[in-house]
């Protein structure tokens, strides 16, 4: 296989695919994705305009796998914290410090993911529905970590839960509530205990 530079033509087009990535990335959680071209990305990374191309149809192509990556980072970390054998409402916070940090910590994640990734195309919407499936799949194992009703639609409980803290961050966010960090795991546990505490036997749940 040749080589040019010590890579392959593979690594070289996966290596200019992360530049475009990480340009688009910090321009799209700084100036945001509708102000943001793709001659203005190709100018951050250094990168020729014929490269684009190779990798992306268009600059909601770029957001959507922005947007795919970032899921992908977050959620084994946020997994890894059901099924250890402690009590779920502790299950339930730390899936919740883990989120929260991931988006609080750095701004410029939860900006991208909650609000910025809400107005790019049909492409970011996949991946972020995607993503959503895949947390609303979290929930649902932690929800279930406890007794549950079987005539209790827990999908639509473990929506709910993720619907609900996902507008607690990007209200937070958009500056539309003042909440600290801890805060937030407070109202996002407050939300989980809830539904988790009306689904159990006897507790009169079915939708």
């Amino acid at each position: 296989m040749r080589t040019y530079g010590g890579l392959t033509a593979e690594e070289r087009v996966a290596r200019r695919r992360r530049r475009l990535m990480d340009s688009a990335f910090e321009l799209f959680s700084t100036q945001g994705f509708a102000h943001t071209s793709i001659r203005a990305v190709l100018r951050r990374s250094g990168l020729q305009d014929r490269y684009f191309a190779e990798s992306f149809a268009s600059l909601d192509e770029l957001m959507a796998a922005v947007v795919e990556a970032m899921w992908d980072e977050q959620l084994p970390r946020i997994a890894a914290c059901v099924g250890t054998g402690r009590p779920r409402d502790e299950q339930a916070r730390d899936v919740l410090r883990v989120l929260v940090d991931n988006m609080m910590s750095d701004p410029r994640k939860g900006r991208l993911q909650l609000i910025e990734a809400l107005v790019a195309g049909p492409a970011t919407a996949r991946a972020r529905q995607q993503g959503l499936r895949r947390m609303d799949e979290i929930v649902r194992s932690l929800l279930h970590e406890g007794p549950v009703d079987p005539r209790t639609d827990i999908r639509a409980k473990s929506v709910a839960v993720v619907g609900g803290v996902s507008q607690l961050l990007r209200n937070t966010i958009d500056g539309t509530l003042d909440l600290p960090q801890e805060a937030l795991v407070d109202e996002g546990a407050f939300l989980f205990e809830a539904v988790a505490n009306h689904i159990g036997p006897g507790s009169g749940s079915r939708a």
